[in-house]
């Protein structure tokens, strides 16, 4: 078979499959309203597609399973950030066992990655056809909507960037994270030009205010964690208060996953800091890790009157708990991470993670506060702190005193200072991960060592994360053995627990 006709192969099998899932689904009447659920009847098929008529329908589905994708990737990722533990009778224990393929809820039909492929694939036809089938009478928003599938196909490509060991777009050639995110640069500068060319208007559903800003927001975020320092010409453009949401709704297929597994039916619990694991020395760095893991522990958090929130040795300042040092009886409860004891089923008395309040709190994809945390690191110094301290201000909490850029310590405490500011300041948002994937000298992954600490469930390889393995046997350009080879050894999952 050529690769041709294998790549036709591929793609005919995927479109079944996500039209199955499409038309199987129920999305908004119009794009001007909110994600409600209505039938879309399944004996449209594909020529619904090619159809003007259906364009606010289309459009509905590409931010459909965009935001299903994202905010399932959200929780994932608080599991790579050392979140804590979902018990082993729940469906969805695989969110906090480190495993390097992407996870699914019941909820979902699919897990996270297929939904934002699913997503990107309906983007970019919408897009072609947009640009080359329909007109501006038979689609009156055709300028917008151009722009909107342009940002959110490169939004897609921009989080896999930032995610994926490796990928393949419609079963074509593996594709490592620097070529994801050289696809999703050129697809972001279409969006500014499209965005200039529709003139202003505002995103759909209430996504963001701004779409520049919003695009703004997004290139700063990937090219902050591709080690691009454009990435604070991007955060420099994004305004205070500005932020850009993953909407969510109360109903089985669209609530807020955090806010179901935690306050809602108490399945997930919150750890406290990690002095529970033992395994391998670090591969990074051939040492072994300390006997409590530096960064972990989200419970009582604390900050002293001089502002600081992390010790010398890692371990973050806490009002409450074990390996406390005296000075610690001078914090102040860190309200940016809200925690609550509570039952954790299967568990008992447990702590229980509080960011979200209900089922239709949206989750943010751009925040204002990363900006700032961007640009902090990248202009150092004592501008960096003073942008620390405006996210202080703002939270109502101590500012940052200790810090001193003539210090010959300087430079590591305030490496640690921002570490710790972006673990709580950005608390299940996702943002933390790719913190962990700058700093795995220092940064915690258990990488297949040992079990989780209430239900003794095995933990995973993930570091980055590889594609279904259905991705790699179907699609005649890959094989079982490309599996987690396109990343850099140090932030390499391991395929074989995946």
């Amino acid at each position: 078979m050529n690769n041709v006709t294998a790549r036709v192969q591929f793609l005919k099998r995927r479109t079944r499959a996500w039209m199955a899932l499409t038309f199987g689904l129920s999305f908004a009447a119009t794009a001007c309203d909110s994600l409600l659920e209505v039938d879309l009847p399944a004996q449209l098929g594909t020529s619904a597609l090619e159809d003007p008529a259906g364009a606010d329908t289309q459009l509905n589905t590409i931010v459909t399973h965009f935001e299903g994708a994202y905010q399932l990737l959200v929780w994932q990722l608080f599991g790579h950030e050392d979140g804590g533990e979902i018990f082993s009778n729940v469906q969805g224990a695989d969110f906090f066992q480190y495993f390097s393929t992407p996870a699914s809820a019941g909820t979902d039909p699919y897990e996270w990655f297929t939904q934002f492929m699913i997503s990107r694939s309906f983007a970019a036809n919408f897009h072609d056809r947009l640009q080359n089938d329909w007109t501006a009478a038979e689609v009156p928003a055709r300028a917008q909507y151009l722009a909107v599938s342009s940002i959110y196909e490169a939004a897609i490509l921009g989080a896999l960037s930032q995610t994926m060991c490796e990928m393949a777009v419609d079963g074509g050639q593996k594709m490592d994270p620097a070529q994801i995110y050289n696809m999703a640069e050129g697809l972001y500068d279409r969006a500014l030009n499209e965005i200039a060319s529709a003139g202003g208007f505002e995103m759909p559903f209430g996504v963001a205010s701004n779409p520049e800003t919003m695009v703004y927001g997004l290139r700063a975020q990937m090219r902050w964690a591709a080690g691009d320092s454009r990435a604070l010409d991007d955060a420099q453009r994004v305004p205070k208060g500005f932020m850009a949401w993953v909407t969510r709704e109360n109903t089985p297929a669209r609530r807020n996953r955090a806010w179901w597994d935690g306050p809602n039916v108490g399945s997930a619990g919150v750890f406290g800091v990690n002095d529970w694991w033992t395994g391998l020395p670090n591969p990074v760095t051939g040492q072994p890790w300390p006997e409590v893991i530096p960064f972990t522990g989200y419970n009582n958090l604390g900050i002293l009157p001089d502002g600081r929130a992390v010790r010398d040795d890692g371990l973050p300042i806490r009002t409450e708990g074990p390996y406390r040092t005296a000075e610690e009886d001078a914090a102040v409860p860190d309200t940016r991470v809200r925690t609550f004891l509570g039952t954790v089923s299967g568990v008992g008395t447990a702590y229980i993670n509080q960011r979200y309040n209900s089922g239709d709190d949206d989750v943010p994809l751009v925040n204002w506060k990363e900006m700032w945390l961007i640009r902090a690191e990248l202009e150092g110094g004592q501008d960096g702190i003073d942008l620390v301290n405006e996210l202080r201000e703002y939270d109502k909490l101590p500012e940052i005193s200790y810090l001193d850029p003539a210090d010959p310590d300087f430079e590591q405490e305030f490496k640690y200072m921002l570490i710790e500011e972006r673990r709580r300041a950005l608390f299940i948002e996702g943002r933390y991960y790719p913190m962990k994937l700058h700093n795995t000298d220092i940064l915690w992954f258990p990488r297949g060592q040992g079990t989780t600490v209430w239900a003794a469930n095995i933990i995973g390889g993930g570091v980055r994360f590889i594609m279904p393995e259905d991705e790699y046997v179907l699609n005649d350009n890959l094989t079982r053995s490309d599996r987690a080879t396109g990343c850099d050894p140090s932030v390499a999952p391991l395929p074989d627990l995946g």
